[in-house]
């Protein structure tokens, strides 16, 4: 019997800023893709009710040691 390959995990940095904060923040979630990564962004707002303008999406490419933005930007309901 074949043993079925999991899909890795990827790391995912979402840069927002809230309301009229001056800073940035970012949180980082390690997912199977990007709309799993969106999902797990989304619920920790929505769990410590945050309302985040999104302005930037990166996932980290371990074989250029890099940060790569994603465009568009993922389309959260309750985000932007």
């Amino acid at each position: 019997m074949k043993k079925e390959r999991e899909v890795p995990l990827e790391e995912f940095k979402f840069h927002y800023h809230l309301g009229n904060s001056v800073g940035s923040s970012d949180k980082y979630f390690m997912a199977h893709d990007l709309d799993e990564a969106s999902e797990m962004f989304e619920y920790a707002c929505t769990k410590r009710h945050l309302h985040p303008h999104l302005t930037k999406v990166e996932m980290w490419n371990r074989w250029k040691r890099d940060w790569e933005t994603i465009e568009p930007l993922p389309s959260c309901p309750t985000l932007n």
